[in-house]
């Protein structure tokens, strides 16, 4: 049964590292930009201390190729390996287990699968509308700025 939203908090946040699904239209982003919350997002995996953990299955890692081969001009495809290499060398790989039909898209489902098996804190969408609840099984579903200003706060509390 899918849990009650509720709004995250630093306290809550600040005994573990946050273990974080990406959707692609963010990994996207912060490749066609450096500048802007994707590439801010980016940005934190670059630094000395570590926030977070992203989470990626095989179903995702495919997606973010397949939009990156068409979406990705080639004068941006040094920045794409470089996000892309990143995320491959820091990611917790998980095989979801369960197969998920809660979402109208059915790759979103495969973002909430990986979540949910995961043990994710977050899922970070610009969609946010593609899924059901802003919660389900424990994972909180966010914007990217709302999970930014959660790691500054983790920053400063922890810094």
């Amino acid at each position: 049964m899918p849990l009650e939203p509720t709004e995250p908090t630093v306290e809550d946040e600040s005994s573990h590292l946050l273990r974080v699904v990406i959707d692609t239209n963010l990994i996207m982003t912060a490749i066609l930009s450096s500048t802007g919350a994707a590439a801010k997002l980016i940005d934190w995996f670059t630094k000395e201390r570590d926030y977070f953990q992203m989470l990626l299955s095989s179903p995702i890692w495919r997606e973010y190729q397949a939009v990156a081969k068409w979406l990705i001009p080639e004068s941006r495809h040094q920045e794409r390996e470089r996000i892309f290499n990143i995320l491959a060398a820091q990611a917790d790989w998980i095989e979801p287990a369960t197969t998920l039909d809660i979402c109208p898209d059915p790759g979103d489902n495969r973002f909430l699968e990986c979540a949910v098996a995961g043990y994710a804190d977050y899922l970070v969408t610009k969609n946010i509308k593609h899924f059901p609840q802003k919660s389900y099984q424990g994972v909180q579903i966010v914007r990217i700025g709302q999970f930014l200003t959660v790691l500054e706060k983790l920053e400063q509390q922890q810094g």
